[in-house]
């Protein structure tokens, strides 16, 4: 599920074990405005769990006020590579409108915590 609170963070975790080393693509992106950036929330709530069938973890965190990073893991390399081709068809194709510039980093999850919420 999405949360999302004050626009500030949103995260998505599907219902998979996350494991260490996993296969991870972590995205800077720069909007040209505030708008454009919220178009590209809603359009990536909307459309990542299709767009994105093998990912394990989808986090977009809110840098400022037009900028995002994005992180997804994904259980195998091939995956990740083509969730990663996936979405850099999208950014240079018909949402490249939204954006002053994006950036893409690929490495492997080392750590990853999930605390239990406390009541």
């Amino acid at each position: 599920m999405f949360v999302k609170y004050k626009s500030i963070f949103i995260i998505k975790i599907l219902n998979r074990e996350v494991e260490s080393m996993k296969p991870t693509n972590v995205v800077s992106m720069d909007f040209n405005s505030a708008e454009a950036m919220e178009e590209f929330i809603e359009t990536y709530d909307r459309e990542s769990p299709s767009l994105f069938p093998e990912a394990e973890l989808l986090v977009l965190v809110k840098t400022e006020e037009a900028s995002l990073i994005a992180i997804s893991a994904y259980p195998t390399e091939e995956d990740r590579m083509a969730a990663s081709e996936t979405a850099q068809g999208r950014i240079k194709g018909h949402l490249a409108p939204l954006f002053k510039e994006s950036f893409r980093l690929l490495g492997d999850m080392v750590v990853h915590h999930c605390p239990i919420a406390k009541p």
